[in-house]
């Protein structure tokens, strides 16, 4: 059942590119750190309730401090980069790509439980270069009738 799920995402996120797409841009108030704006839009507005979204984009935001904190085990995979002309990362994931990979998990499981069910997808920042979280209406697809309501997003090739 997971696996039809997840195919059934992988589906919609390949039909996507033509689909009508919201955009939520990254907030450089505290500098380059990776953090996007908690503020919700108008477009998402009686799609989804205005507390998920802010605790969606909240949890990214935390998994990416996370991500870009220096701790021991940074400071220790510098120094063993160094020292192995970083040939270690041939071997070893950083801890940088392992809250990345809990990153995409934590979306794809938003995707199945809170915004395919109301007709939206996650895009993974990354796939984007980390300059924005897309939201992806792909209820055009799932019934035409609610079309009516989802005017406001914008058409992106």
């Amino acid at each position: 059942m997971a696996t039809e799920q997840f195919h059934n995402l992988q589906d919609l996120r390949h039909t996507a590119t033509l689909a009508t797409k919201v955009f939520i841009q990254r907030d450089y108030r505290d500098g380059t750190v990776c953090k996007f704006q908690t503020k919700f839009p108008e477009e998402l507005d009686n799609r989804i309730e205005r507390a998920l979204f802010e605790d969606t984009i909240k949890t990214l935001n935390n998994y990416y401090a996370e991500a870009e904190k220096i701790s021991g085990q940074s400071y220790l995979e510098g120094c063993l980069a160094c020292a192995s002309a970083y040939i270690i990362f041939l071997c070893m994931e950083t801890r940088y790509e392992k809250v990345l990979r809990k990153i995409s998990m934590y979306i794809q499981e938003q995707n199945e439980k809170i915004y395919a069910p109301r007709g939206l997808l996650i895009t993974d920042p990354v796939e984007r270069g980390m300059r924005v979280i897309s939201f992806v209406d792909h209820a055009g697809w799932v019934s035409e009738e609610n079309r009516s309501s989802h005017v406001s997003f914008h058409k992106c090739l």
